[in-house]
């Protein structure tokens, strides 16, 4: 008998273990002195009112999150209560997931996120994100009351580097309810009809707002919404493909996203990455340059999407007002649909590392302690 009671104190002891390695804070490799600062992107957030404590969406992330001095993020869905099934028409299931995000984003230390994405539906949801948003302390960029509020970008200060952040969807359904324009609100809208190309004047207005935006901060972060195919409702007679299907392979990038990456690359961005294709997808090294085509999911609630559970945390990190080191840790969810990350040589994260590796042509991609290396430079700080 008292063996027993040892063996179940042992047992117990070691659950407690684990659950407490799975909540601390991930330790990063690489070099990081006291000025250097730390940007974490993490994917698509959805915290649903089906969560009893939205405060639990980040459960086993929130030190890791909180560690970092900037979280950035997208917002995927409006800040609204859902009226039902019907709230996005012509998106069948789908339900507004709740005003009970922005408890979440508090809790675990996420101070800025895009909303420009196909599920932000409906011009006065659209605003009433924004609204809530502003009451609670947390920048924005990607939506607004029109066409110029949506284009601004949300700009952050951390240890004296100002971190400026665009976003941008190629994806929606109905541009009469979401796409922002000169006197209506919505989000920024990236036009690829044949996901091949961008409609050129959205792709001026991206390089003129990178170009407003470059000499106002030290580095600048540019994300938008994957076309993924387009809705079957986005351009009417134009639409790439019938409803009720999908791309092939959604974790190869269409053309366009890798002309919209160049381009905001040449024109002064430092970063880019894409998100919404509910997948992984691809990196490249562009000029030095790191670009992550799709992130996956981060916290992600929403009813039958249960199964899409990769994705990454990628880390940038600013010595010198430069970007020295990005890498990333594959991520997936727990029973609970919580989110872990995962070591990438662990058989799940070796999996997803694998399909990364698949569609990233020549990209040199190495392990390093618990997260994958991208782009490592020596950042020559000014001694002026």
């Amino acid at each position: 008998m008292r063996n027993r009671a040892v063996y179940a104190f042992i047992a117990a002891t070691c659950v407690v273990s684990l659950v407490a390695a799975a909540d601390a804070a991930w330790k990063w490799s690489g070099p990081s002195g006291d000025k250097a600062v730390s940007l974490l992107i993490i994917g698509d957030i959805q915290v649903h009112s089906r969560r009893a404590d939205p405060a639990t969406a980040f459960v086993h992330l929130r030190e890791t999150l909180k560690q970092a001095d900037v979280v950035y993020a997208n917002l995927e869905g409006v800040l609204v209560k859902s009226q039902g099934d019907g709230d996005i028409p012509d998106k069948k299931g789908w339900t507004h997931p709740g005003p009970g995000g922005v408890v979440a984003l508090k809790a675990a230390g996420i101070p800025v996120v895009g909303v420009a994405n196909n599920v932000a539906y409906g011009r006065d949801n659209i605003l009433e994100t924004v609204r809530v948003l502003d009451a609670n302390g947390i920048a924005h960029t990607g939506a607004g009351k029109n066409i110029e509020e949506a284009h601004k970008p949300a700009i952050v200060e951390r240890k004296g580097v100002k971190i400026g952040f665009l976003q941008y969807t190629a994806r929606w359904y109905r541009e009469d309810q979401q796409i922002a324009s000169e006197n209506a609100a919505g989000v920024a809208r990236l036009k690829s009809i044949d996901g091949n190309t961008i409609d050129p004047g959205d792709l001026e207005r991206v390089k003129n707002d990178i170009r407003k935006l470059r000499p106002q901060v030290d580095i600048v972060v540019v994300s938008h919404h994957n076309r993924d195919g387009a809705t079957p409702v986005q351009f009417g007679n134009q639409t790439a493909r019938p409803a009720g299907t999908a791309r092939a392979d959604q974790t190869k990038a269409e053309e366009y996203q890798k002309q919209f990456a160049h381009v905001a690359l040449d024109t002064g961005a430092d970063l880019v990455f894409g998100h919404g294709t509910h997948t992984v997808q691809g990196v490249e090294v562009y000029n030095g340059k790191p670009i992550l085509y799709a992130i996956g999911h981060s916290n992600f609630d929403q009813p039958g999407y249960e199964n899409a559970k990769d994705g990454l945390v990628v880390r940038a990190l600013i010595e010198g007002k430069r970007i020295r080191r990005v890498s990333f840790v594959p991520v997936t969810r727990d029973e609970n649909n919580d989110v872990l990350m995962l070591d990438p040589s662990s058989p799940e994260g070796a999996r997803l590392l694998q399909v990364i590796k698949g569609v990233s042509a020549s990209v040199p991609l190495r392990i390093d302690g618990q997260e994958v290396v991208l782009v490592d430079r020596q950042v020559q700080t000014s001694t002026k």
